[in-house]
């Protein structure tokens, strides 16, 4: 096959033609070197439309261009003191902007380049002002692999500048002597490259002029870019209209007039690596038409055609980077950087100033999780914790202080009964059942005195609730009270209201504490004559009425009623607890029962009046919801500033974004749809468009979460989102990840055991469950699974919240340690809000918010959102020792759920060791 032999190439100096395999010109004799070596060519700043932009260019090759004319020659001979300072030594090289001395700085005894601007530039102010761009540019740009500029000076009518002196080789020379280089040394040079481009990227500047002749490498392997001669600042509009620097080097976009960018240096970037690794310049033209045609319509042969050894990963990066659209290029040189093997991605964005991507995050850190020594003590430490939670729980839960020995399905039969045995024997055609507690305030942190009264509980402190209607019942929506049972759909808080309707409380005895009915439309004309026999409902209720003294009623009954009637004693179960009984019959029916034990029932008038005294409410209690009030603005209107500013940058990380809110929106649906009432009916509608309405407010505020702190963590802190970036990604079996679940286990264990603590101590009330509640779970799988799923997008929202008050913290304080102990006080202060202020209270209240902070600031979001997890699930849950009891499956529920995150996080922490290490069977 013929080869067409090369094109002869023009001499710079002459014009004259050279053979290709000349290394002088036969005309005048001067040298030939490689086109990145020759001198600048200098064209007006173009007024011609883009497409003509080389119209007025010559044929001849030359080194780069600039909006300059010709420049005049002259110099300095070795020996000359210049400023009385510098001992000129020789010619370094002759440039764009003028020609480059060596010399010695005798005042501080160290060498120094001297570059000059020649003579008749000074005149002009617009190449003068490029000088002194040039100085200016450089001078903000401090990095060990960009040379340093130190001064600008005048001498007799000369301007020159005064910079660092490398005593080495250009890359342009050195590949020219070797070929290319290979390997470690190779990719060495181009991090080095990555690194000082990225920074003067970082500056605000744009190079312009990227290319081996202005890539220094000193004796030691240190790689300095040198000549800011052309570099000016991103976004500058002159600098749109002015076409300069190499061609061979320059992108397409420049040659078509449309200016210089970040997405140019980077393709300069991409042939100087293309040049490094195959050790051939990547186009090779006899004119700069040529040159521009070919960079336009053909595409280079991969440098694995030409070098066989070139990683795939380098060649794939080099590929991205001289792409023919600038949009198709990495969007910085820190993500060229980040995808060159070997390197820390994130320390180079990090170094940059650049907000590292989620990708990037998600690629950096550790790949091991913990060694299995470290592994097995967490896992036994949570298998301990189980069983002492589990030992602990008789006097720490609610439901193990008041046994509730019957099923649902026993108590809601019996519920039946009790209305039938008093007249009421329809069918209903809905109805619902749930548990309760008897005051309101049980699961809050209280003061000794109302917590002391739960060391002998009556057996009404837990409540079953019975609820039936002629009709189907409206739910009352999310929101409601989590005592009455349910957090949301129908309950007991509001009382009925259809005709028909029936409401009934059993105690966990199964005795009647209460009922009420709301007459029928279709009442009797005539009322009953006679006394009314009340013995039915004394028999429901267990309390033989001899025993009871009958007082005047004092209430107002809850329904319309014809009768009343009460009565004063002392409860069965507790004979010394005083007890008080108003009932209510309308046209010789009960219609109202409700019993009272005061201080337990907050239905006692004396009770309600004195909660709702102003004397009731302490300082501390003021100064505590003060704080609170500031803490939630705080987080409102720092979230939502955050949010905007990262939404107008285009920080935020649209994939993540979108994942969680449909994580939420999926997790909300599944939770109310087996959580909430569900009937055939046309309310049903409007129920469904409230929760749409409220699952979509709960995606917004996760989403304003998510936006507001997530790429300013990203920015300054991305450790902290290693793992969650890695959970984003599906790398469910990443090491690393299985650390941080692990670890929100442990913390987590130690908060539920924190919890007991406080209960057992007397400083507050006893366990009742935090987001999940105890005796709402009691109600069946479908609360089980609606539970979790709702409390799964709580812990999200609670450790982004934690984390963006640490983020707060951390910006005014500027110290991580700092932030954390005044987020630890002041969680500790909104913690105790309803507490009475107590030593032992403050030393846990700490302990726990210890464990909360450290675990966000060592191990990160997903360890945090873990704690969480782990501590809702045991303290809600009702753990149970005894395999008998009716709810103890649904208690092994949780315990399996903690166990099997905990053995997933475990497994996955060992990252492929083997569980026993060294001391496995196979070693």
């Amino acid at each position: 096959m013929d080869v067409a032999p090369k094109p002869a190439v023009r001499c710079p100096a002459c014009g004259g033609e050279i053979a290709p395999a000349h290394l002088f010109c036969p005309s005048c004799g001067a040298p030939v070197g490689p086109l990145s070596a020759l001198p600048t060519r200098t064209v007006d700043s173009p007024t011609t439309p883009a497409a003509d932009v080389t119209a007025p260019m010559m044929s001849a090759p030359v080194g780069r261009l600039m909006s300059s004319g010709p420049i005049p020659t002259g110099g300095f001979t070795p020996g000359m003191v210049l400023a009385s300072r510098y001992r000129v030594i020789g010619l370094l090289g002759r440039g764009g902007m003028g020609e480059v001395y060596r010399a010695d700085d005798l005042k501080l005894g160290q060498p120094v380049a001297l570059k000059f601007l020649p003579k008749g530039f000074a005149a002009d102010p617009v190449r003068r002002e490029r000088f002194y761009a040039e100085v200016r540019i450089a001078r903000q740009v401090s990095h060990p692999n960009v040379c340093r500029v130190y001064d600008v000076s005048e001498l007799d009518g000369l301007h020159y500048l005064t910079m660092e002196y490398i005593d080495g080789e250009d890359l342009a020379s050195l590949l020219k002597h070797i070929g290319s280089l290979h390997g470690t040394k190779a990719l060495d040079v181009a991090r080095q490259l990555c690194a000082g481009l990225a920074a003067a990227h970082n500056k605000g500047a744009l190079h312009r002029d990227v290319k081996p002749a202005n890539v220094m490498i000193d004796g030691r392997g240190h790689v300095r870019i040198t000549d800011f001669g052309l570099a000016v600042a991103a976004g500058d509009d002159a600098a749109a209209a002015d076409v300069a620097g190499t061609p061979a080097y320059m992108a397409p976009e420049q040659f078509a007039g449309k200016g210089a960018s970040a997405q140019s240096d980077i393709y300069a970037l991409g042939l100087v690596l293309y040049e490094l690794y195959t050790g051939r310049r990547a186009f090779d033209a006899s004119s700069l038409a040529e040159l521009r045609a070919k960079k336009e319509h053909e595409s280079l042969p991969a440098p694995s055609d030409i070098a066989r050894d070139i990683d795939p990963i380098v060649e794939r990066v080099i590929l991205r980077c001289i792409e023919k659209e600038p949009r198709q290029r990495p969007a910085s040189v820190v993500q060229v950087a980040a995808a060159l093997p070997g390197g820390d991605p994130l320390a180079a964005a990090l170094a940059a100033g650049e907000t590292p991507s989620p990708e990037m995050v998600a690629a950096s850190g550790s790949t091991e999780g913990f060694h299995p020594r470290t592994a097995w003590a967490c896992l036994a430490f949570i298998l301990l914790g189980i069983g002492a939670f589990v030992w602990l729980s008789p006097r720490a839960d609610l439901i193990r202080r008041v046994p509730v020995d019957l099923a649902p399905e026993v108590l809601a039969n019996k519920a039946r009964d009790i209305l039938k045995s008093i007249g009421y024997s329809e069918s209903p055609i809905d109805h619902a059942s749930g548990f309760g507690s008897r005051t309101q305030s049980s699961g809050a942190l209280t003061t000794r005195a109302l917590a002391a009264r739960w060391d002998n509980p009556p057996a009404l402190a837990i409540q079953f609730w019975y609820r039936q209607s002629p009709r189907f019942l409206e739910p009352s929506g999310p929101g409601a009270n989590h005592s009455s049972g349910v957090p949301g759909g129908v309950n007991a808080a509001v009382p009925p209201m259809l005709p028909g309707e029936s409401l009934v409380w059993l105690d966990s005895r199964r005795y009647l504490t209460g009922f009420r009915v709301v007459p029928s439309d279709e009442a009797p004309t005539s009322a009953a004559t006679g006394p009314l026999d009340w013995t039915a409902l004394f028999k429901a209720a267990g309390i033989d009425p001899a025993r009871c003294t009958p007082v005047d009623p004092a209430w107002t009954p809850p329904t319309f009623a014809d009768a009343r009637a009460a009565w004063t004693g002392v409860l069965p179960d507790r004979p010394d607890l005083a007890l008080r009984i108003e009932a209510a019959a309308y046209r010789g029916k009960p219609v109202s029962w409700r019993m009272t034990v005061p201080p337990w029932d907050e239905d006692d008038p004396a009770t309600r009046i004195a909660a709702s005294s102003p004397a009731s409410t302490t300082s501390f209690q003021q100064t505590s919801n003060l704080l609170w009030l500031v803490l939630l603005m705080a987080c409102l209107v720092g979230g939502a500033l955050l949010a905007r500013r990262n939404l107008r940058t285009g920080r935020i990380d649209r994939n993540g974004a979108t994942r969680l809110a449909s994580t939420s929106l999926v997790l909300t649906t599944i939770a109310w749809v087996l959580g909430e009432h569900h009937t055939p009916s046309l309310g049903e509608f409007s129920r469904f468009t409230a929760f749409a309405g409220s699952a979509l407010f709960t995606a917004a505020w996760l989403l304003l979460l998510y936006a507001a702190i997530e790429p300013a963590v990203r920015r300054r802190w991305p450790d902290s989102l290693v793992g969650w970036n890695r959970l984003l990604a599906g790398r469910f079996k990443d090491a690393l990840l299985g650390r941080d679940l692990l670890v929100g286990c442990v913390s987590g264990m130690v908060w539920a055991l924190l919890n007991h603590l406080m209960f057992l101590t007397g400083v507050s009330q006893p366990n009742e469950g935090f987001y999940l509640t105890t005796l709402y779970l009691l109600s069946g799988l479908h609360a089980v699974v609606a539970g979790v799923a709702g409390l799964v997008v709580f812990c999200v929202i609670w450790g982004f919240s934690e984390l963006l008050f640490q983020v707060l913290f951390r910006v005014v304080f500027k110290n991580v340690w700092i932030a954390a102990v005044v987020q630890v006080t002041c969680s500790a202060v909104v913690f105790a809000i309803d507490a009475e202020p107590s030593l032992v209270l403050w030393m846990i209240l700490a302990g726990m918010n210890i464990s909360i902070v450290f675990t966000l600031v060592r191990y990160g979001l997903v360890a945090c959102v873990a704690q969480f997890l782990i501590t809702n699930l045991l303290i809600g849950f009702p753990i149970t020792g005894q395999l008998s009891g009716w709810y103890s499956g649904v208690g092994f529920a949780g315990v399996g759920l903690v166990l099997a995150i905990a053995l997933y996080a475990f497994r996955t922490a060992l990252g492929g060791q083997t569980p026993l290490g060294r001391a496995s069977l196979e070693g």
